[in-house]
Order: C-alpha cells, then sequence, then structure tokens
C-alpha cells in the first residue's frame, strides 16, 4: 500500500515550509506508512501528551522544533507537565530534572500551544 500526499504535504515534505515542518512531516509519513495508511487527513485542533518530562530526548525533539522555526498550524492543547509553571516552590522533584522539565514546557508554548496543561481540554474553551 502506498501512501499519497497531497501537493502541500508532499511541500512541507520537501521543506519548502522549513526544517521543523519537514522533520514532523517526516515522522507522520513513516508512522501513516507503518500503519498502513492511504493518505493524511486534515485536521482542525491537536492535543499534545508530550509535556512530561521523560529524558533529554523529549527535551531535545521539542527544542529542534522551536530551533528550526517550528509553530503549531492548528489550535493545539497540551498534557499535563512535570513541573508546575505557576507555584514552582510546591513542586517536588529532584533539582536536576527541574530545568529540563520547565524547558520542556515553555518550547511547547513557543510553538504556539495553548497553555492548558490539562488531560481533559475538552473541559476548557478548546472542545473538539
Amino acid at each position: 500500500m502506498t501512501l499519497e500526499l497531497s501537493a502541500g504535504d508532499q511541500s512541507m515534505l520537501d521543506g519548502e515550509h522549513g526544517r521543523a515542518v519537514a522533520a514532523a512531516m517526516k515522522i507522520l509519513v513513516a508512522f501513516s506508512i507503518a500503519v498502513g495508511a492511504r493518505k493524511l487527513l486534515d485536521i482542525a485542533g491537536a492535543h499534545i501528551d508530550g509535556c512530561l518530562y521523560h529524558g533529554q530526548a523529549s527535551l531535545d525533539f521539542v527544542e529542534r522544533l522551536v530551533e528550526g522555526g517550528g509553530r503549531v498550524r492548528v489550535p493545539t492543547t497540551l498534557n499535563v507537565g512535570s513541573f508546575d509553571l505557576i507555584h514552582p516552590g510546591l513542586v517536588k522533584m529532584p533539582a536536576a530534572e527541574k530545568v529540563p522539565a520547565r524547558r520542556l514546557m515553555k518550547a511547547h508554548l513557543k510553538l504556539g500551544c495553548q497553555a492548558t496543561f490539562t488531560c481533559a481540554p475538552y473541559q476548557t474553551r478548546f472542545r473538539p
């Protein structure tokens, strides 16, 4: 089975919209092929479940998107994070994890995501 890409999808994959978009499209295309998808669908919103700090790789991935000029293209909510940005003094985690956990959450905001930090975005104004 072959994955059919629209002209817009192909231009994103080819890097015509920047490095971050091309990197994201490479991941989407690889996953789509792995699950046997025939084509990609346009979406009206998204929820990112990657704000919990699980090590350097998660931070590197998002910061690389930011450095490549990445921005979300649809309203995008965020799952909970490892750090409390409003009450940082209440966070009980190893000091070595506090800084990267905070950087991870802030990097998602730099991508243009909404600071929902909830696993239930449907209970906010961002309903699907």
